[in-house]
């Protein structure tokens, strides 16, 4: 019986450790596995150690590990709500952030008791990744958070080229020290940190080196950082800023609104503003109760920063101190103030300067004209505050009317050849501030008349081959003011004459002399004059063979010559190859040693040399083709020479 109670017993343990936590449970040990926290639509819930998801809208982590981490995801539109109270997270080894979060919604996180949170390389102690703002708060003032990044993160904010933006601490104790490259509050390295605010709280921010206090990493700007209340203390790194820029990279935005705070820059780093090589550090206001003090970095090989404004820089001289920036304190209040300390001095002893606003209000300087007044329209007189020189304010200049003393109408220079000008007086101040003020009158007697140029005269380009042409001239003014004169005469000796230049073959010349040629005047078609001339040169010559019809007409035929074979095809029943035995010798020269005559029945063939040894050069040879009866003759005699023809 005792056995079967000590069994059932541990069934109900193991059955109780298999069930899913209620939604009541809301504390969470992190020594017993990693955790995920996950804001969704649905509501929030808890994961831890791969088992099953948890309703909690509360969670409360506690515990010490050097193996496990949390995770906080909130969605989009989401927030997530967790408290960490005495939790002890070192990944330094593992190589982890020991808190991160992710998603695109909002995460807070409320601190109770004494919180640690250190991470390992390329992480920040408590890593922002949301896309959303992190709020770390303290709502019963007993928390404390102490985030240390390891090599290139963020106390809090980014890992290792993470930004860290959107980031607001309302209260509590928070100790934030980035490793190397990383800032305190900000980017990790080369990671802007933008948006950060800080309403309430002890905070205390530093970087390893290269990275601002509260701000940019090593190598990113620091952007929009505003605090509004607690006591906030910010150190740079070397070469970084308190609060705005790391090294290389500047300090903008920067709105200090209340509360106590302390900024010293690194070495070569402004207090607030830009780190090592920045020199476009800008925008920073102190306003309403703040008391802040500020110290720039000392300098080494380069300049030292400036309390705010640049850091320092080195150039062809040598070092160069680091430009200062001329903060905002218009709406600080009497109250508040500006202690500026040298580099290296102790910041709790006597500052080397202070500034204040005694009245908290503008002191205006006696005011430049920005905009003169007009005949027409009222001016402006710009006053500059002397304490920011951001802040301005207006005053009207009355408009001074025209005024037409001591002016005399002078001529518009309009008058046309047929028509009296104008002449104007105009306002004093004419031209000046948009003035068009004008009177204008008749400049009687002032029509100009026509004038013709003798040099303007131009043909007309109307002469002929026979007769004289014209030439025109415009009006010196022709087209100004509506002239439109002009003036036309004889252009004297503009006369043409006739022009023959392409003469053309009458295609008349015979065997026995030359033809002729005509040539049309270029100007034909205005006069139809030609002119006809020998065309010398142009007598026919005889040709080396002809082919022809049985009347002696010239009929169609194709040559052509092969090495030393020339064919001659004639696509006829008859047809007759003739020529003289001196043609015969001149293809011989060419190359020829054969000519074969095809027709449509018959083809023969014979050798030059074998004809052109049988008589003078003027004697004629005939070889006739009649169908498929072939005769070949030679002279006057018709003497048959058929005996020399070969096959082709």
């Amino acid at each position: 019986m005792k056995g079967r109670i000590i069994v059932s017993t541990l069934l109900a343990l193991l059955l109780f450790v298999s069930l899913p936590m209620s939604a009541l449970a809301a504390t969470w040990d992190i020594s017993n596995g990693d955790i995920i926290v996950n804001a969704g639509s649905g509501g929030q819930t808890v994961t831890q150690g791969g088992g099953a998801a948890v309703e909690d809208n509360a969670p409360v982590i506690k515990g010490s590990s050097t193996e496990n981490t949390v995770t906080i995801n909130a969605e989009k539109d989401q927030t997530a709500n967790v408290t960490i109270e005495d939790v002890n997270i070192d990944m330094s080894v593992a190589g982890k952030a020991a808190v991160s979060t992710t998603g695109e919604g909002n995460v807070n996180i409320e601190l109770n008791g004494s919180n640690a949170l250190k991470s390992g390389h390329s992480h920040a102690g408590l890593e922002k990744n949301n896309d959303g703002n992190l709020t770390i708060q303290d709502k019963d003032k007993d928390g404390s958070l102490n985030a240390k990044g390891g090599q290139d993160g963020a106390g809090i904010g980014g890992g290792s080229s993470g930004a860290g933006s959107d980031i607001t601490i309302t209260g509590g104790k928070v100790t934030a020290r980035g490793g190397n490259y990383g800032a305190g509050i900000g980017g990790g390295a080369y990671g802007n940190g933008s948006d950060i605010t800080v309403t309430g709280g002890e905070v205390t921010a530093n970087s390893g080196n290269y990275g601002a206090g509260i701000g940019g990493g090593g190598g990113g700007n620091g952007n929009n950082i505003t605090i509004s209340g607690g006591k906030v203390t910010a150190t740079g790194g070397m070469f970084a800023a308190g609060i705005g820029g790391g090294m290389h990279r500047d300090g903008n935005d920067i709105t200090i609104s209340g509360g106590e705070v302390s900024a010293a820059g690194g070495k070569c780093g402004a207090g607030i503003g830009g780190g090592l090589d920045a020199r476009d550090s800008g925008d920073v206001t102190v306003s309403g109760d703040a008391k802040l003090k500020v110290r720039g970095g000392k300098a080494d090989s380069d300049g030292q920063g400036a309390p705010i404004g640049n850091g320092g820089v080195r150039d062809q001289n040598g070092p160069v101190n680091g430009t200062e920036v001329e903060p905002d304190i218009c709406a600080l209040n009497p109250s508040g103030k500006i202690e500026y300390y040298a580099p290296g001095s102790v910041m709790t002893g006597t500052p080397s300067e202070t500034i204040t606003n005694p009245t908290g209000d503008h002191a205006w300087d006696s005011g430049r004209v920005t905009k003169p007044a007009t005949c027409t329209e009222k001016g402006i007189k710009t006053y500059t505050c002397t304490r920011h020189s951001s802040h301005t304010k207006n005053e009207d200049i009355p408009a001074l009317n025209h005024s037409f003393a001591g002016q005399e109408y002078v001529s518009d220079n309009n008058a046309t050849c047929g028509q009296d000008g104008t002449k104007t007086i105009r306002c004093v101040r004419y031209g000046r501030g948009g003035c068009t003020e004008k009177d204008t009158v008749v400049d009687t007697g002032s029509m100009l008349g026509h004038s013709f140029d003798e040099e303007a005269y131009v043909s007309d380009n109307n002469a002929t081959c026979e007769q004289d042409g014209t030439k025109t001239a415009k009006c010196v003014r022709y087209g100004t003011g509506g002239c439109m004169a002009t003036d036309t005469v004889t252009d004297t000796d503009s006369k043409l004459g006739h022009l023959f230049e392409d003469y053309i073959s009458n295609n008349d010349a015979t065997y026995a002399r030359d033809g002729t040629k005509t040539a049309k005047c270029v100007r034909y078609d205005q006069c139809g004059e030609t002119h006809t001339v020998p065309d010398e040169g142009s007598r026919l010559k005889l040709p080396l063979y002809r082919v022809t019809d049985k009347d002696g007409r010239d009929i169609a035929y194709t040559a052509e010559q092969t090495g030393g074979v020339l064919t001659v095809t004639v696509d006829e029943d008859f047809a007759i190859l003739t020529g003289r035995l001196s043609g015969l010798r001149t293809l011989k020269a060419q190359g020829v040693e054969k000519i074969i005559f095809v027709t449509r029945g018959a083809a023969s063939a014979f050798q030059l040399s074998d004809l052109t040894e049988k008589g003078e050069s003027s004697e004629a040879y005939r070889l006739t083709h009649d169908t498929k009866a072939v005769t070949f003759t030679l002279g006057d005699k018709m003497t048959d020479v058929s005996a020399i023809l070969t096959k082709p």
